[in-house]
């Protein structure tokens, strides 16, 4: 104590709705953690049930955050530690409680989480958009949300970072224009605000909802109305591309 020093700690931001792919690759220019290691303890199921957890992927049960680490923190350091900050996060009574009231179990809010993560960068607008949402689940709509397109065609975002209407043809249950409910498990590691937004959702009757130029979204509760808004913002994109 009087004569050493401590250890070196680096400080890590880590993206709110980040994929486990680009997550990797950020601890690996952050920390030097090997990306490869990483994505495979991420799907080992030795591994992940010592975190007490039944799942088949890690992607959605590690907390975005900004962490301290130690310099030379292995993949299973982090991920312990990402892992044990969700699991705080979710293991209130409150939450608890609340997942009850909704009548949905951990992994279905963390999917529903990295949906509403994936729509918007916009903290003010995810709990309107889980509103949205519920209410199409609860009149059995499917949930046609874009982010769950844009993790099956992920691979090719640093080409082209949009969806085509091909991409709304992929046979998976991973794309909610096909299929209904949700997806089978989160697209990607949702913040806080946006696991808080599936727990807690605004109650309303906003059914579509459609980027307004300017970073946000309008939201409107028919479809009539949503095609005005659609038309209005495709206006606004050809006056400004």
């Amino acid at each position: 104590l009087n004569q050493g020093s401590p250890e070196k700690q680096k400080l890590v931001t880590i993206q709110e709705g980040i994929w486990q792919t680009d997550l990797a690759e950020l601890l690996n220019k952050e920390l030097g953690i090997d990306e490869v290691a990483f994505l495979e303890l991420s799907s080992d199921k030795d591994f992940i049930k010592k975190l007490g957890l039944n799942v088949d992927n890690l992607e959605g049960y590690l907390l975005p955050e900004t962490y301290y680490f130690y310099e030379g923190a292995t993949a299973k350091e982090v991920i312990k530690k990402l892992s044990s900050e969700m699991e705080s996060l979710l293991n209130s009574d409150e939450v608890k409680q609340q997942m009850n009231t909704l009548k949905m179990d951990k992994h279905q809010i963390l999917t529903m989480a990295s949906i509403i993560d994936g729509e918007s960068n916009l903290l003010s607008e995810f709990k309107r958009i889980a509103g949205v949402y519920y209410n199409r689940l609860k009149n059995g709509w499917r949930l046609q949300a874009d982010p769950t397109v844009q993790y099956l065609v992920r691979q090719r975002r640093k080409k082209v970072n949009k969806i085509y209407y091909k991409d709304l043809e992929i046979d998976s249950r991973y794309n909610t224009y096909k299929y209904y409910g949700l997806p089978p498990s989160p697209i990607n590691n949702p913040g806080k605000a946006a696991i808080l937004a599936a727990l807690y959702p605004e109650k309303h009757d906003y059914y579509y909802f459609v980027a307004d130029g300017k970073g946000g979204h309008v939201f409107s509760k028919t479809s009539r109305e949503h095609q005005n808004n659609v038309n209005r913002y495709r206006t606004w994109r050809r006056n400004n591309q």
